[in-house]
């Protein structure tokens, strides 16, 4: 029976160093070779997902990229984006224009560049140096915003996101997602998009039954893919709320958690 094999990266895919090994590697490529689907499930943009696409040799054997915490899926082989969900352009400038006022860091990604208004922010330079984008500085982002994004990364130090995150969550968490991705970075998204409603998407393109997802995460990002999945399997990593939802624990990113469970409970099956 195909499945859809969804993976998230940091914590995840990767390991402390920021590498996918050979073993979990190979366990993924075996995977798409025996005829499933495998997916890199991220808050990233798309093109901050190349490296990772090109390890797992998705150019070669296919694979899928579902990026912006749901708001795409690319196919990497063919270069073709299966789904795009964009914010309302018109609500993206009301963001905007209420987060003047916020001590937060704005990331908005296009193509293959961060577009900022402060391109020395640490977290900025953070970011473009983990998903190898370069900075494109936009002095006057807030106000000359002349597309549609597919979401906003906001960031600011742990103990100085909260409260501007909850004014963002106030002004606009009945027409928004939003999620702490991280103890630092804070996203809006478009309505009703999730790394889960991304899984539910891709089951109805590739004609898979939700019941033959398989999904592998460890932070409460990911927490959506866990709800709707066929399997659930928590990193060995994991924070104890998504262990507590998972059907498998398995071994940590730094002891190839994936692989172990692949060729344990679907490779040794072929």
């Amino acid at each position: 029976m195909k499945k859809l094999i969804a993976v998230d990266v940091d914590g995840t895919l990767v390991n402390s160093n920021g590498q996918i090994t050979a073993r979990t590697r190979e366990a993924l490529i075996a995977a798409t070779k025996a005829g499933h689907e495998v997916m890199i499930v991220s808050g990233r943009a798309t093109f901050g997902l190349r490296h990772q696409a090109k390890t797992l040799a998705f150019d070669k054997y296919g694979g899928v990229l579902s990026s912006f915490n749901g708001g795409e899926l690319f196919d990497f082989k063919e270069k073709k984006v299966l789904a795009s969900h964009k914010m309302d352009y018109d609500l993206a400038k009301e963001i905007l224009e209420f987060s003047k006022d916020l001590d937060l860091e704005l990331m908005i990604f296009d193509g293959d560049k961060i577009l900022t208004d402060r391109p020395d922010g640490y977290y900025v330079k953070r970011e473009s140096e983990i998903i190898d984008m370069d900075i494109k500085p936009i002095k006057n982002l807030k106000n000359g915003l002349d597309f549609a994004p597919n979401k906003f990364l906001f960031a600011q130090d742990p103990d100085k996101i909260d409260k501007p995150a909850q004014k963002l969550m106030k002004k606009f968490g009945d027409v928004t997602e939003q999620v702490k991705s991280s103890r630092f970075y804070y996203e809006v998204m478009p309505k009703g998009l999730s790394k889960g409603s991304s899984i539910i998407e891709a089951c109805k393109i590739f004609g898979i039954d939700i019941k033959d997802t398989i999904v592998f995460g460890d932070e409460m990002n990911d927490i959506s893919m866990f709800e709707v999945a066929g399997t659930g399997v928590a990193m060995g990593n994991a924070v104890e709320s998504i262990k507590n939802i998972a059907d498998y624990v398995t071994k940590s990113n730094n002891e190839d958690g994936i692989a172990y469970y692949l060729e344990n409970f679907v490779l040794n099956k072929e």
